[in-house]
């Protein structure tokens, strides 16, 4: 039923339309692969030509803020203040004031990062802001020499704001103080607006991270992720971070690029993956109604082609299960108006015309099996029976009369079996029995040259019902053609073999004169329904064959002890097992 079912229209039908539609899924998956990864291309394109230009125009507009800051030392009236052996008057000293004053405040409003400013002149005692001046308390000069501890021309966080320290001259002494020191705030608040230019989408991000510092500044359009990406990012073997990275925080993927270092740090940018594939989402949900709509159109002609063309071709198949199974007498009714009513009606006339031929064949058939069933016998019989008799008669003159008793005993059965001609088909116990009573009055005969091991029959062999004498003509022909010239040593052995399919019944001699060559010529005369020499093997190998029709024979090969080895095998079934013969 497997094999029939897979080699059904309908199955091939169905695997073809399977095929058409795992090659459009196959399609699909690839194109929707491939817009995936164009998305991600476009976006991190997309996020390297926005880094680029911010980290430029962030950092020249920070160089240029350092720059002002580095040029403001420079200011003429700055060195008034700071000398204090200068001989100028307090108005020449106010005027200088307010002019640095002003020089801070155009330094600190020259971009919008810069929050504030504020220059200490420790030596004069000064605290000058863009929109006052005051004189430096005990505070003011811890809180300059605190700014003392960081490096020059740096960004560094006091954890509010980033800031740059500026001597104007460089530190030899780490614990000298300097004529000016200028401190310019920038903005956190700011920086992270500023970071909203490179935040064009609603689930886009960026952010700085100062390494050194440990302060990161973000701006997220969506969720702010900066920290928990942080900390996922790949690096290389070289140390550096890799710029192109997808991650994943929260169950949700990111396209991630590095940007690089600037003078803040480290920046990179983020975007929610979903909200990139959002349009390619949404193709791929309508190729999925499609392969839908299309796997529903598969069902329903599957279901068409059933009924249109499976159906009747089952018939006409069912009808040919019967006929093979015997049943010549039940036709096909169909009132189709199509192609199938004509061949229906053309396998109703050919099972009427079978059967009209069976009917005259079976009798002649039949009794010309009897024949030569009977002709077999009488072929068997005579010379048998002189040859046992003969035996017999030495034993009595021996006086061996225990022996001659056994002899007649298998003499009487072996007759017995012959003479009872009612059945043709007997039980496997029976046929077994006489065969073994033959092989008991030849082992008689040659008691000295051969040696007979016959085993018991298995209990699931005893009730397989055979046609008459299909064992004995085995035996006889292994004593007349394979032992025939074994002066010594001769072995005949009998055995039962069952497998999962069959069962088997061995005939094997180790008689030396069958060459290799006339065993397969024996072994294909019988597998092509040749009858040749071998009369006798061939009637049982078809009368087996007619019997279980087709699930029985004969088979012929080398035997494992070096004779010939011949089997009886029968197909398992449950029409083997019939009623006994009513001879028993």
């Amino acid at each position: 039923m497997k094999r029939e079912w897979m080699n059904s229209i309908v199955t091939k039908f169905m695997a073809g339309f399977g095929v058409v539609l795992l090659t459009t899924m196959a399609a699909f998956v690839f194109v929707y692969h491939q817009a995936n990864e164009l998305a991600r291309k476009i976006t991190y394109e997309k996020m390297y030509s926005q880094a680029e230009y911010y980290l430029q125009s962030f950092d020249n507009e920070l160089d240029h803020v350092r720059q002002l800051q580095n040029d403001f030392f420079n200011d003429r009236k700055l060195t008034f203040i700071i000398a204090p052996d200068m001989n100028i008057d307090d108005y020449e000293k106010r005027d200088c004031i307010l002019s640095v004053k002003e020089r801070i405040d155009t330094v600190t409003g020259v971009s919008k990062l810069v929050e504030d400013g504020v220059l200490y002149l420790p030596k004069t005692e000064y605290k000058i802001f863009p929109a006052a001046v005051n004189s430096m308390r005990e505070a003011d000069m811890e809180q300059m020499k605190w700014y003392l501890n960081y490096a020059d021309d740096q960004i560094h966080y006091d954890g509010n704001n980033f800031f740059i320290v500026k001597t104007g001259v460089p530190r030899i002494q780490s614990d000298s103080i300097p004529n000016h020191v200028f401190v310019i705030y920038f903005s956190k608040n700011e920086i992270m607006k500023d970071l909203a230019v490179v935040n064009i989408s609603d689930d886009s991000g960026a952010f700085w991270y100062n390494e050194k510092e440990d302060v990161l500044v973000e701006h997220s359009n969506g969720e702010a992720v900066g920290s928990q990406l942080l900390p996922l990012l790949n690096k290389k073997k070289s140390g550096e971070y890799e710029s192109v990275q997808r991650l994943n925080v929260q169950g949700r993927d990111y396209l991630v690029f590095v940007g690089g270092y600037g003078n803040l740090g480290l920046f990179v940018q983020y975007e929610l993956e979903a909200s990139v594939m959002k349009p390619i989402l949404q193709f791929r949900n309508l190729a999925f109604v499609v392969l839908g709509l299309l796997t529903i159109l598969a069902v329903v002609l599957g279901v068409y082609f059933v009924v249109s063309l499976h159906q009747p071709i089952n018939s006409l198949l069912n009808g040919f299960r019967r006929v093979q199974s015997g049943n010549w007498k039940e036709h096909i009714e169909d009132k189709r108006k199509d192609e199938f009513n004509q061949l229906y009606q053309g396998f109703n006339d050919m099972e009427d015309q079978i059967e009209k031929l069976i009917n005259e064949v079976y009798v002649q058939t039949n009794l010309t099996q009897r024949a030569q069933m009977k002709q077999l016998q009488a072929q068997i019989a005579p010379h048998f029976l002189y040859n046992s008799f003969f035996l017999l008669s030495r034993r009595v003159k021996r006086h061996d009369y225990e022996n001659a008793e056994l002899l007649a005993k298998h003499l009487g059965t072996y007759f017995q079996y012959l003479t009872r001609n009612e059945a043709d088909y007997v039980p496997l116990k029976l046929e077994t029995d006489h065969a073994r009573s033959y092989a008991a009055i030849q082992g008689a005969r040659f008691v000295n040259r051969i040696h007979i091991d016959f085993d018991e029959i298995p209990a699931a062999f005893e009730r397989i019902m055979v046609p008459r004498l299909i064992l004995q003509p085995l035996l006889e022909n292994a004593f007349e053609y394979g032992l025939e010239n074994k002066a010594v040593d001769g072995v005949l052995k009998v055995h039962f073999e069952e497998t999962l399919d069959e069962w088997q019944i061995w005939v094997e001699d180790n008689g030396e004169d069958t060459s290799d060559e006339k065993l397969r010529e024996i072994a294909s005369s019988l597998a092509q329904e040749k009858q040749g020499e071998i009369t006798g093997i061939y009637n049982i190998h078809m009368r087996l064959q007619n019997y279980f029709h087709g699930r029985g024979g004969i088979r012929i090969q080398r035997s494992v002890i070096g004779g010939t080895a011949v089997s009886i095998y029968i197909g398992k079934g449950k029409e083997v097992y019939e009623q006994e013969s009513s001879d028993r």
